[in-house]
């Protein structure tokens, strides 16, 4: 037998131990375990773009996360044909006991660590999210509970969504690990002969990635995008790209395994030259697809071409005597390919921690201190935490630690909603805040800012109103955005809201119905004669909900904002006049001026007095800007109340 090179930093098809064999005879010869560098590196470089695209600071940069995708199938294809090589079979079972070593330990800490933040920072809303979210990224159906719900792929509408807003990926990809193993054996019994193996792999996986790529294009009807983005028929495409890809290094390495020494049929520089083509395609592509709900995305088959061109690139960092692939191979990058999987499970709670927490969260300021912050929790949770539990053999103390950690995490997720009080505060005033998702802030505001003053219960719901739209589309989308489950009827929620809560104040957010509707197939804006129709048949339908069962309660409707990027100015002024209209025929009644408080003629106000961002979005409220406008609405309220307590003298 001939001793070759070592697996570390081995070349491709170069195996540890080897008969001696001629071109030709090379069929049992097991490939090699060859360390691709490069790859790690290219790990680095997705999971950091995926970080960087998540704290908002551009809207560009989505194909980190197919990145990430093309690899996995990369990876575990090609794992799985060196076990194939070398044993004659694959072994299910120990497959998957590593998988959910390597795997399931770290996603239980994570996700307890994030109960607690959630307890802590969230919302009631937050918390029966989370909780929803939780156990479907238990169950790696975490993709499919979005899809189920109506919920949009990263809906970064008031900041971070949420800590596990990024588990869908995640799902996708077990749910891939579930299916391709169990088929790759099948193909195996029923292809003995091991130099057909990897081609009838390859072909396999490369008519899934064009089934999934034509039946994304017959799905796609123009609103679906989210629905399509988050499904595993449609990203499966970009694993199978990996499989095929996998299958083509498999090939080639049992095709050179008993060749002594070959000549490389592509110069260095040349295959240098490919690879930089490549990730430039990719980095152009990402910088000028400013959405994943683009058309082209879909209808002509735009992620599966990613997912090619990835597979090109992984395919090419196959050498590593190329300038890309040293590139790629530089040890900041690797490290941190070597612990992506950890930085992307954490990277979202810590960014969704600080953006309830940091007075002024800009993407900047996310950026500069999420960043180095996700890298050092997730070092630790690698290799402290991740790489023990993954490499050690588990005795049976072991299992009962890992089984009690599970109880515990499943509880403390699933219990989360209930140490999430939807009503906060020890005023002697009750204020009940209803309507779209601006309610959460003012009710944050008074409850953060206003301590003391009110007994505030958030009953807000995002994105909803009370115009009963079929769907409806902002001022700079022509996205339709449907309303939220459990949006409409929203008079029985609100019925429920005043019942249990018997508020003395009523403060209503109702910007989102300031956008364009469509109601009975028919779209409308806010100064159609249509529209105004309609919602004052609405309007009468709210106060009568919400006055119902006590003389005296006070309603509060918040005018629209003439400067955001959900309407336009036209549209709010025309909403906002006619709430103005209504109050005026209703002495319980009033508007709360947001927009002549926080806005100019020419814009609304960026920064507050002491020099920090108002607005997470243009919408959306940070701390610094609820700490501003709280004492204004805290004095509104105590004006309303005030008028009240005169009438009733």
């Amino acid at each position: 037998m001939t001793i070759t090179r070592s697996m570390v930093g081995a070349p491709a098809g170069v195996v540890d131990v080897v008969p001696s064999r001629s071109a030709g005879h090379h069929d049992d010869v097991p490939l090699a375990s060859t360390y691709y560098r490069a790859i790690d590196g290219l790990r680095g470089v997705a999971v950091l773009s995926v970080v960087v695209y998540h704290t908002g600071l551009y809207e560009a940069g989505l194909f980190g996360v197919d990145v990430f995708m093309v690899l996995s199938g990369f990876l575990i294809t090609l794992t799985l044909l060196r076990e194939r090589s070398r044993r004659g079979r694959v072994g299910l079972g120990a497959f998957y006991r590593r998988r959910a070593k390597r795997l399931i330990v770290p996603l239980l800490v994570v996700l307890g660590a994030s109960a607690l933040a959630v307890a802590q920072l969230g919302r009631a809303t937050d918390a029966d999210v989370f909780a929803r979210q939780g156990l479907a990224s238990l169950l790696y159906l975490a993709n499919w509970e979005q899809i189920l719900r109506g919920d949009a792929y990263w809906d970064a509408t008031g900041g971070v969504p949420g800590p596990l807003a990024h588990m869908w990926s995640l799902s996708i990809t077990e749910q891939f690990y579930l299916v391709w193993p169990p088929l790759l054996v099948l193909i195996l019994l029923l292809v003995p002969a091991w130099r057909r193996v990897p081609v009838v792999v390859g072909t396999l996986a490369g008519a899934l990635a064009v089934v999934t790529g034509f039946a994304t294009a017959l799905l796609y009807d123009g609103t679906n995008a989210d629905a399509l983005y988050l499904g595993t028929h449609t990203h499966g495409s970009a694993l199978a790209v990996g499989a095929v890809v996998a299958a083509l290094v498999a090939d080639g390495a049992r095709r050179a395994a008993g060749v002594r020494t070959r000549r490389q049929r592509i110069p260095s520089w040349c295959g240098g030259l490919l690879s930089a083509v490549l990730l430039t395609a990719l980095v152009v592509v990402s910088a000028l697809t400013p959405s994943y709900r683009e058309p082209w995305l879909y209808a002509s088959g735009g992620l599966t071409v990613v997912a090619l061109l990835v597979g090109l690139l992984v395919l090419s960092l196959t050498r590593e005597d190329t300038v890309v692939a040293r590139a790629l191979g530089a040890a900041p990058l690797v490290g941190i390919g070597k612990f992506s999987y950890s930085l992307y499970l954490v990277h979202v709670p810590v960014l969704w921690a600080l953006s309830k927490s940091l007075p002024d969260p800009r993407p900047i300021v996310l950026l500069i201190v999420g960043l180095p912050l996700s890298i050092v929790l997730a070092a630790f949770l690698h290799h402290i935490i991740g790489e023990p539990a993954r490499l050690r053999r588990w005795s049976r103390a072991g299992v009962t630690v890992f089984t009690a950690l599970a109880v515990v995490v499943v509880g403390g997720v699933a219990v989360v909603p209930r140490l999430v009080d939807s009503t906060q505060g020890e005023g002697a005033r009750r204020v009940l805040v209803v309507g779209d998702s601006l309610g959460h802030d003012v009710a944050d505001a008074l409850v953060l800012y206003a301590p003391g003053q009110f007994t505030v219960t958030d009953a807000a719901f995002d994105g909803c109103g009370i115009f009963g739209q079929d769907t409806s589309r902002s001022a700079e989308s022509d996205v339709d955005q449907d309303p939220g489950a459990g949006c409409n009827p929203w008079e029985p929620r609100w019925a429920a809201a005043v019942d249990e809560h018997d508020p003395d104040v009523v403060v209503v957010t109702l910007g989102w119905d300031a956008t364009r509707m469509q109601l009975d197939g028919r779209w409308m804006d806010a100064c159609s004669a249509e529209y105004a129709a309609h919602y004052d048949r609405q309007l009468e339908a709210a106060h009568e909900v919400l006055t119902s069962g006590r003389d005296g309660r006070q309603v509060l409707f918040t005018s629209s904002r003439r400067h955001t990027n959900v309407v336009t100015p036209a549209w709010a002024e025309c909403h906002t006049a006619q709430l103005r209209a209504f109050a005026e025929d209703h002495a319980d009644v009033h508007v709360l001026e947001l927009d002549e408080q926080v806005c100019r003629d020419d814009a609304c106000i960026q920064e507050t007095p002491e020099g920090d961002a108002v607005y997470l979005d243009t919408v959306h409220f940070t701390r610094a800007g609820l700490a501003w406008i709280a004492p204004w609405v805290a004095a509104e309220i105590d004006a309303v109340t005030a008028e009240q307590g005169d009438g009733d003298a």
